[in-house]
Order: C-alpha cells, then structure tokens, then sequence
C-alpha cells in the first residue's frame, strides 16, 4: 500500500470512529478548533508573511513559530546583527497572537458555565513585556494585525 493511500485509509477509519452522536458540547468545541485554525490560516499567517517580506528588506531576520496544532498560537520574532558580534543575531522585537476559546462565564467560573452555547473566540496580542490586547476573532482583520505589529514595533524600536 502507498503513503498516500495509508494515509488516506486513516483518515476514513477516524471520520467513522468520530461519526457517532457528539453532544453539544464536543460539536461547540470542535466548531471553535476550526474558526481557530482558519482565522490563523486566514488572517493571521498572511499577516505574518507579509510583514516577514517587508522587515527582510531592511537588514532584519524574522522567524514565525507556530505551536503544533497551528491553531492556538503563532509568533513572529524579529532579529538583528549583534553590535559586538556582526555574525550573532540577537532579538530585537518579539510579537505572538494566542487563541483560545471559552465559555462564557465559564474562564472565571466554570460551574456557571452553560456548555450549550457557543464557545467565545478571542485572541490576545502578547509582546515579551506582557499582553497589548484582546480581540474576537471576528474583529481581528490581517490589516488590524500589521497595523497592530507596526505600532508596537515602532514603540519598541523608539523607547
């Protein structure tokens, strides 16, 4: 048998063995995990490339991490020649956006959490100096995030 019809042949056995009644709750759940991973596919990883190719112009490595899933949180770290070392690189700027997705009034009391509803979808924008904020992802657009980056950057750099 081929890789591709292995795996293939995988992803059919676990289709079946995830096609049983889910509750609310697991189909909330899972609805959360796919707006995540198509709000980072969609919004966030463009964001990130497109800010990677204009940083690169000026001197400047940027490297993106992203978390296993690729649907929790991705990084952008940018990085400059050291003064005392040109052949060293030390990090100049460091920007994540993080997912989650919650119920309400369940983050802070989970007993009042009614897990019927719809899980909330946020992410917050961290900078290694602690959080600048939190959005829906409904409200985050890709311009929001280069918009977001440039104005923290600009801060960073100017301190």
């Amino acid at each position: 048998m081929n890789r591709w019809e292995q795996k293939l042949r995988d992803i059919f056995q676990t289709e079946k063995k995830n096609s049983g009644e889910k509750t609310t709750q697991e189909m909330n759940v899972r609805f959360a995990e796919l707006n995540m991973r198509d709000f980072f596919r969609h919004v966030v990883f463009p964001a990130y490339d497109d800010l990677k190719k204009e940083i690169e112009k000026y001197g400047r490595t940027v490297e993106v991490n992203v978390d296993d899933t690729g649907m929790n949180s991705a990084s952008l770290t940018v990085y400059v020649s050291s003064g005392t070392k040109p052949h060293e690189q030390v990090e100049e700027f460091y920007f994540e956006i993080r997912g989650r997705a919650y119920q309400r009034g369940g983050f802070a009391f989970p007993q009042h959490a009614d897990e019927e509803q719809p899980r909330i979808r946020k992410v917050e924008i961290l900078l290694r100096n602690g959080t600048v904020d939190e959005y829906d992802i409904e409200d985050l657009t890709r311009e929001n995030i280069i918009e977001c980056f440039v104005a923290e950057y600009s801060k960073w750099i100017n301190y």
